[in-house]
């Protein structure tokens, strides 16, 4: 029996770069907003170093950040209306600003989990440093083979499914800073 005719789509991607979502100017005034940063956890490790050492503060909406979110959702929901034609309801949590100083990581994980974490759709990576500001560090994704490195032009914001397996590799020079984020929606079926 042959499968059912499904509309199909063919702009799918694994990973999508926009490029100069944000300025650099704007990406200073992003990692103007950080607040104390803390040592980055898991969802269901503990924690464990093993598989991530970063630090990391979290953005609430509020009106000093009503400007990214809005930003961010804006060029989501233009990537997902071309490429992944998701059902999207918005953020599912606040947004993270991650910094990756030599020696840390976060090794191969999905978004997806969970509870609260079950709901995430799209994931998106800004990057808010400078590329001549750190070595390695590359946000890697891997959906054949080998894995794919992400643009690292500063401003570019990377938006890839949250099942799409990925990681940040080891910074060996310099520090790596990024906005992170989840868009949620209605479970998967």
């Amino acid at each position: 029996m042959p499968p059912p005719d499904l509309p199909r789509h063919s702009h799918w991607s694994p990973l999508i770069a926009a490029n100069s979502v944000f300025s650099a100017a704007e990406c200073d005034a992003v990692l103007a907003l950080r607040r104390e940063m803390k040592e980055g956890g898991i969802a269901d490790s503990g924690g464990h170093k093993a598989y991530r050492s970063s630090r990391v503060c979290w953005l609430r909406p509020g009106p000093d950040t009503e400007w990214v979110f809005a930003r961010a959702w804006d060029c989501v929901q233009r990537v997902n209306a071309q490429c992944y034609k998701m059902d999207l309801a918005g953020f599912t949590e606040p947004l993270q600003i991650s910094e990756y100083a030599a020696g840390q990581y976060y090794d191969w994980h999905l978004d997806l989990g969970n509870d609260g974490f079950s709901i995430r759709k799209l994931s998106f990576v800004v990057q808010l440093s400078d590329p001549t500001d750190y070595e390695g560090g590359g946000l890697e994704t891997l959906h054949s083979r080998e894995p794919s490195a992400a643009p690292r032009a500063r401003g570019t914001m990377v938006i890839f499914p949250s099942y799409i397996l990925h990681r940040v590799a080891a910074v060996t020079r310099g520090a790596r800073r990024s906005l992170v984020g989840w868009i949620g929606g209605p479970h998967y079926r």
